[in-house]
């Protein structure tokens, strides 16, 4: 191969990871969007329509990383020898490959530590309302408790009235 093309492919893989970093940068932004979404909220006041909505929108992002990963690897194949053999002649893109990767992994971090504290948050919310729920079944279940009491009170007060009378 040689040194054009090399560089070519080069190119074409160091315009990967800046697409690559732009997607992932709008990743953080829907994440952290979907973190106002549920923060600090219970669940009849979180945003559950635009969360899903940014999930959908995730989504579409992700696919066309995992696009751009899979023809970066494509393009890294036909170079990886060329790189292997001839270091020298490419320090400068790879130091830019470097110093991209160096950005997707921080971004990543970002988008993994944002996503932790949104599962906490959805945690948190769920065992609220499923707390509330229990409450309200207990509630309902002593209201049922008290009625049927109440009438089951009263109609051995009206038995018992009807059996002292014979």
């Amino acid at each position: 191969m040689s040194n054009t093309e090399t560089l070519k492919y080069l190119n074409i893989m160091i315009e990967s990871l800046q697409k690559k970093q732009k997607l992932l940068t709008e990743l953080l932004i829907k994440t952290q969007k979907q973190s106002e979404c549920i923060a600090d909220r219970d669940y009849d006041s979180a945003s559950w329509e635009q969360f899903q909505v940014l999930m959908i929108e995730k989504d579409e992002a992700i696919s066309k990383i995992d696009e751009l990963d899979a023809g970066f690897d494509q393009v890294f194949a036909r170079v990886k020898a060329e790189l292997d053999n001839n270091k020298d002649a490419y320090v400068s893109e790879i130091k830019s490959l470097q110093e991209l990767i160096t950005a997707l992994t921080d971004t990543g971090v970002k988008i993994s530590a944002t996503e932790e504290r949104n599962r906490q948050d959805i945690e948190r919310i769920m065992t609220a309302a499923k707390a509330g729920i229990g409450k309200a079944r207990k509630n309902m279940k002593a209201t049922s408790g008290y009625i049927t009491s109440m009438y089951g009170n009263t109609a051995n007060a009206e038995s018992m009235k009807i059996d002292s009378k014979h």
